[in-house]
C-alpha cells in the first residue's frame, strides 16, 4: 500500500483471485480497461476521507472480499458482513494472498455484535438498497466506539444515473436503488455528524454528480 499524504492506494487483488458472491455483483468491473477506472477511483474516493490507523473495521457487503486486503492495511482487525456472500468461500480465496479476516453473512439492520465493537464501520455502495435507513444508522451508532467514524459511498439516484448502469448491464436498477444519499444524511443527522462530504467529479453540480463519498462521527 502507498500512502500520498492522507491517500490510501486501493489494493485490486489480482485477476481470479476472488470470485463474484452473486449475478449482481460487479467483481469484474474493475478489471475491465475503462469502466473499471471509475471503478476503482470510486473506492479511492472513499477512502480518501479516512485518516488511518484504525483499531477495529467493519465492511458492510463485503462482497467477493475486494476491499479487505486494503481496509487490512490501515486497521489491526477487519470484519465483514453481507447478507449475500459465502463467508467461507470469501476467506478461502483471501487465504489463497494471506489475507485473514472475520467474516459473516448477517444484515447490519439487526446486527448482534457486542456494542461499540467498532472504531470504523465502512459501506460503500450498499445504503442504497436499504429500505430501513432510519434501523441500519441506529444499529451502527450502536455498534461504533465513542467517536468512532462511518464512512459510506453512494451513487447518485438521480433518473440521468439510470441510463449509465443500463449501459453497463444493470437493468431496471431503479427498483434496487431505493435511498438516496440526501435520505441517509436526513436519517444519519440525529445519531452522528457530517465530517466531510465529497463529490465524483468534485466540479459537478450535486445534481450531475455521479457519486457521493461521506465521512460521519458518533454523537451521543
Amino acid at each position: 500500500m502507498r500512502l500520498l499524504g492522507k491517500e490510501i492506494k486501493f489494493i485490486l487483488p489480482e485477476k481470479g483471485t476472488l470470485e463474484p458472491n452473486g449475478p449482481g455483483d460487479p467483481l469484474w468491473y474493475y478489471y475491465k480497461p475503462f469502466i473499471g477506472i471509475l471503478y476503482r477511483k470510486r473506492i479511492e474516493h472513499c477512502l480518501s476521507l479516512l485518516e488511518p490507523k484504525y483499531g477495529s473495521i467493519l465492511e458492510v457487503g463485503y462482497g467477493s472480499g475486494i476491499l479487505v486486503p486494503t481496509l487490512l492495511n490501515i486497521a489491526d482487525r477487519v470484519s465483514g458482513l453481507d447478507t449475500v456472500s459465502d463467508p467461507e468461500r470469501v476467506k478461502f480465496n483471501l487465504g489463497k494472498i494471506g489475507i485473514g479476516a472475520d467474516l459473516k453473512r448477517g444484515d447490519i439492520c439487526c446486527a448482534e455484535y457486542p456494542k461499540e465493537s467498532f472504531d470504523l464501520i465502512i459501506a460503500i455502495s450498499i445504503l442504497e438498497h436499504v429500505e430501513d435507513i432510519n434501523l441500519l444508522v441506529r444499529n451502527v451508532h450502536r455498534l461504533l466506539k465513542p467517536n468512532g467514524k462511518f464512512l459510506v459511498g453512494m451513487p447518485n439516484l438521480k433518473s440521468f444515473m439510470n441510463f449509465g448502469f443500463f449501459a453497463i448491464g444493470y437493468k431496471s436498477i431503479e427498483d434496487y436503488h431505493v435511498t438516496s444519499h440526501r435520505d441517509f444524511l436526513k436519517a444519519s443527522s440525529q445519531y452522528f455528524k457530517l465530517v466531510k462530504i465529497r463529490k465524483m467529479p468534485g466540479w459537478a453540480e450535486e445534481s450531475f454528480s455521479l457519486y457521493f463519498s461521506m465521512l460521519l462521527s458518533k454523537e451521543g
